[in-house]
């Protein structure tokens, strides 16, 4: 089967659904599945696990942030034939309406992946202006493109339930929740730091890593770390991509609140130096405001790193009981830091705790036939109910 996978972004520093497409897409070769990937702008990816001909990229000529593409109906006409399914992932963007219109023309099943965009604070929770504007742009387009689509594919069960709410989508077959993140296989052999994420001997380590955005909250943390009062023989490490404004917005907070070289910002990573990070710190800490997955988190934890993430990342529903699962309030996370972050008893134990229920579910090989098996369901679901409308 040939699938072609349409992202927003071949920048991986755009966060995590990029990177687990990739993935999946390498993973899921030996099962049958020949995936192609097609997104938009430059092509930033340091640890492709594909071969570069079976990624495409277009020139973005509008809007960035509407992902408009002169070029992409053209390339639609000319290669579409080529594969058995769409898989469109994300949703507000001019590509979604253009390949699955040109999807239609062609008759050619295509899937939706919102990766958390049709959940309640994607829609309500960025102020008013994009919360109009994604309602009229529901009604104008984007109902269209769910109503018309073979399958929606959720990450977790929580995600799911919140679109039904959000925008009132009526609970049937094709909306699913799909095996989802899944991750390379671990280094367990020690990695030589390069210079840039070096954290040095004999100092502890907390690691936040992902994309650097207000929803994520590495405000909180740094502002809970000082009212921790965490001592000298820790670091927060600081990794990831953000915006120019934010990022000086943090950096300021660090030197107003006075704590120097406790805080490291350690820009983008990728390869062995984010597997470096994974394997040096003792605690991963992601107290996202919403966070549809946390692939992140999966490989902190594949990594041997104990875990600490809050209520509104719904991989939380996957931790087993007593996971250090906490809300977004800076007193519930300075007294983690103060109380239970330094006791190694503890930590060894959420190791075992969460790396046990975890990895067995999202084992590589069994996410990697579980996303195969689930995308051939889907088209075959649809062709059946097809056929017996026909009939009838």
């Amino acid at each position: 089967m040939k699938v072609l996978n349409v992202v927003g972004s071949l920048d991986q520093r755009s966060g995590g659904p990029l990177r687990v497409v990739l993935n999946l897409s390498a993973m899921s070769a030996p099962l049958g599945l020949h995936t192609e990937i097609l997104g938009f702008g430059p092509i930033r990816i340091p640890d492709n696990p594909l071969a570069s001909e079976l990624i495409q990229s277009l020139p973005l000529t509008g809007p960035i942030s509407y992902g408009y593409s002169s070029d992409l109906r053209q390339w639609c006409r000319e290669n579409l034939r080529r594969f058995d399914v769409v898989i469109l992932h994300g949703l507000w963007m001019y590509f979604n309406w253009a390949v699955s219109r040109e999807c239609i023309k062609e008759r050619i099943p295509y899937i939706v992946m919102p990766h958390g965009m049709l959940d309640l604070w994607s829609v309500h929770g960025q102020g008013a202006l994009k919360r109009i504007k994604k309602k009229v742009y529901w009604r104008w387009r984007e109902r269209k493109v769910i109503e018309d689509c073979h399958a929606v594919f959720f990450t977790t069960r929580r995600e799911l339930q919140n679109a039904i709410l959000t925008l009132s989508l009526p609970p049937c077959p094709k909306l699913i929740v799909n095996p989802y993140g899944a991750t390379p296989c671990a280094s367990i052999l020690p990695i030589e730091p390069s210079a840039k994420v070096d954290q040095g001997k004999g100092v502890k380590v907390a690691l936040f890593l992902g994309r650097i955005h207000p929803k994520k909250r590495p405000d909180l943390l740094i502002t809970a770390w000082r009212d921790a009062e965490v001592g000298p023989e820790w670091k927060l490490a600081i990794a990831g991509n953000g915006g120019r404004s934010y990022l000086s917005t943090l950096m300021k907070l660090v030197d107003r609140l006075k704590l120097g070289d406790a805080v490291q910002f350690v820009g983008t990573v990728s390869g062995t130096d984010k597997q470096y990070l994974f394997q040096r710190a003792s605690w991963f800490l992601l107290p996202s405001e919403q966070e549809n997955f946390g692939i992140a988190a999966i490989e902190a934890v594949q990594a041997g790193c104990a875990l600490a993430i809050s209520d509104q990342v719904y991989l939380s529903d996957d931790l087993p009981e007593g996971s250090e699962i906490l809300p977004v309030q800076i007193g519930a996370w300075s007294e983690f830091m103060r109380e239970r972050m330094p006791d190694e008893e503890w930590r060894a134990a959420q190791v075992r705790r969460v790396s046990g229920a975890l990895l067995p579910k999202f084992d590589r090989e069994k996410v990697a036939k579980g996303w195969k098996d689930a995308i051939e369901a889907s088209i075959m679901r649809k062709a059946a109910a097809i056929a017996d409308t026909a009939t009838v």
